[in-house]
């Protein structure tokens, strides 16, 4: 019988969608260099083994020569036809999917660390707020609400045509099941998810990203690879429900105020 249970096992695997809880949002690293400089960047972005798909938006300010502001947003979701069998006969189609939306807001010290403005040192703290909803099929649903406060250094250089920027981001995130419908008869992976989040509501997840961007002075294409990786899981409970990898693409516009 085992060889049977193996195998039942695996077909559970095959035929269920991936369901995440949290998946990190591209890192904005704006590179101001000086008062009255704006950035806003407008993004598409896709995750990894969720294969979600979603956009963002983010724009960043220089209220004086050495502070900036920022506000991020991101907004995802996937969705995936399951067919459902017991090795007997096959069972019905259903639809299983998932959505989340996310904001946060930050501010930030920034300097140029030569003569031509061109390398760019910024540390930006923030706090954000968003939920994931979780759809499995036959009335069962989840939400999961999130607040996170992190830390976001970076380093990078900008020229008229080309910019690149290592951000080793760090998350602290808390994590709160706010509905939970599943039946009795709902699959227990799902179920053995949302009871490892209220077993551990909180977490630290070490987030770093790379950007480049290339075109014009003040319009350029922005490509970006942002990760997360959740510190101190040795066991992977908490690992194994979030996204490990965010990969966005889109336009990055600066705009640079007028002074007298």
């Amino acid at each position: 019988m085992r060889p049977i249970t193996l195998l039942l096992g695996f077909a559970a695997t095959v035929t269920s969608c991936t369901h995440v809880y949290y998946a990190p949002n591209t890192a904005n690293a704006p590179l101001l260099s000086e008062k009255g400089e704006t950035r806003i960047n407008g993004l598409i972005s896709g995750g990894g083994e969720s294969e979600f798909s979603g956009g963002e938006l983010q724009a960043a300010h220089a209220i004086t020569n050495s502070f900036g502001i920022m506000a991020n947003w991101i907004a995802a979701s996937k969705s995936e036809e399951i067919s459902s069998f017991d090795w007997i006969r096959p069972g019905p189609v259903h639809t299983e999917k998932g959505n989340g939306s996310y904001v946060e807001f930050a501010g930030g010290y920034f300097k140029t660390l030569d003569k031509r403005k061109r390398v760019v040192f910024e540390t930006y703290g923030g706090i954000g707020f968003g939920g994931v909803n979780n759809d499995y099929g036959f009335g069962n649903v989840s939400k999961v609400n999130i607040t996170k406060l992190f830390l976001q250094p970076s380093l990078g250089y900008k020229s008229n045509y080309f910019e690149v920027a290592f951000v080793p981001k760090i998350s602290f995130v808390n994590w709160t099941v706010k509905e939970n419908s599943l039946s009795a008869s709902a699959n227990s992976y799902d179920k053995q998810a949302l009871a490892t989040i209220e077993s551990k509501p909180h977490f630290v997840a070490i987030e770093p990203a790379l950007l480049l961007r290339g075109g014009f002075k003040n319009v350029k294409l922005q490509g970006s690879l942002s990760f997360s990786n959740v510190s101190s899981d040795p066991n992977h409970q908490v690992g194994d429900l979030i996204e490990g990898l965010n990969l966005s693409f889109g336009i990055s516009v600066n705009f640079k105020a007028v002074t007298k």
